[in-house]
């Protein structure tokens, strides 16, 4: 990460750059692969302006200017700036990963099947689970899950509502309808 510093109308004391050059430094945390920052520090009667512009290699181009009655405060202003709208972009970057990363996640959830309630275990604590199912929940519309059961032998399937995201289960009524549960649903 190269950091140019420019002044106009302004003399850049090695105290400005190595002030400039720490606060800029954090931005590493927020941005990968930052190439280059330009800050450029102007002085035009009162005004005193200081304004920066953030390159990186994955085509973040972050600009910020400010200016004040005091250099240092407009430093600091822009400096704010910068550092929140990175901020902002990590966290775009964060959450389209995690959005993309849940949409192709399968969980998998397990059926478990018990005795009768009469029956109890050797231990005498209860009913045993003797039989354990293993499912790969896919993304499904409705109408698909209602195939996949019409298809198959199971009674009932366990799918990721394409519409909302959300796990659902659908069976097979004894009446020949079919049941839909949608927890959270409306």
């Amino acid at each position: 990460m190269k950091i140019h510093i420019t002044g106009r109308q302004i003399e850049v004391t090695d105290a400005l750059k190595m002030l400039i050059e720490s606060k800029l430094g954090k931005l590493g945390r927020f941005i990968d692969g930052i190439t280059d920052i330009h800050v450029t520090l102007s002085v035009e009667k009162y005004r005193q302006r200081a304004e920066v512009q953030v390159h990186s290699r994955g085509n973040t181009y972050l600009t910020a200017v400010e200016e004040s009655d005091d250099l240092y405060a407009s430093i600091q202003q822009v400096i704010e700036k910068i550092h929140a709208q990175a901020r902002k972009q990590h966290a775009k970057r964060i959450g389209k990963r995690r959005r993309t990363a849940r949409r192709e996640s399968t969980a998998t959830f397990n059926v478990l099947a018990r005795t009768p309630v009469g029956e109890l275990s050797e231990a005498g604590a209860g009913p045993q689970v003797v039989e354990s199912q293993s499912f790969v929940v896919k993304p499904l519309s409705v109408e698909e899950a209602v195939q996949e059961i019409d298809g198959g032998h199971a009674e009932f399937l366990v799918f990721r509502n394409a519409l909302n995201e959300r796990v659902n289960v659908i069976y097979r009524r004894k009446d020949g309808n079919y049941g839909l549960i949608d927890p959270g649903g409306q």
